[in-house]
């Protein structure tokens, strides 16, 4: 893997500490509110998208599109991709995209029943995939500018 790069869990774990204090995530709460970002805020509720209604097609421009934002976003520094309880990494948004197994990238925005976040270095921007209520929140000035700029097709 090159520019997917597996984060040590000191790292990852300084940083998961600084999401759970900034953002107040509660992974283990029976709230529907798990988090609560800074405002500005959106969140899109994804729900109408899974079991028979799942599109591959909108998948994929859900993660082209937002590739190009995270790529427009950083001038060229790195983001980190944490899914909870599991590996978290660090990636260019400018460089190819390594793909698991499956063909997919190594956490995907799309949640698959996980939480899911994509953010700046300095965690200013990001989102947040939600695969527990189905939804995916964009928070931070510069990202919900350049995503209203380039909505993915699922955000409409």
């Amino acid at each position: 893997m090159e520019n997917w790069r597996l984060l040590e869990d000191i790292e990852s774990g300084k940083i998961w500490e600084i999401i759970y204090e900034r953002f107040m995530f509660k992974p283990n709460s029976n709230k529907k509110r798990l988090i609560e970002f800074p405002k500005p805020v959106k969140r899109y509720d994804i729900s109408n998208y899974y079991d028979e209604k799942f599109d591959e097609k909108l998948y994929d421009n859900l993660h082209i599109v937002s590739k190009n934002v995270f790529s427009d976003l950083t001038n060229g520094e790195r983001m980190f991709a944490l899914s909870w309880q599991h590996n978290s990494y660090s990636f260019d948004p400018n460089l190819p995209f390594e793909e698991d197994e499956f063909g997919e990238w190594m956490i995907p925005i799309f949640p698959n029943g996980d939480f899911n976040f994509f953010v700046t270095s300095n965690l200013a921007n990001g989102v947040f995939a939600d695969g527990i209520n189905l939804s995916i929140s964009i928070f931070g000035d510069k990202i919900i500018r350049a995503f209203s700029l380039n909505n993915p097709e699922i955000f409409k």
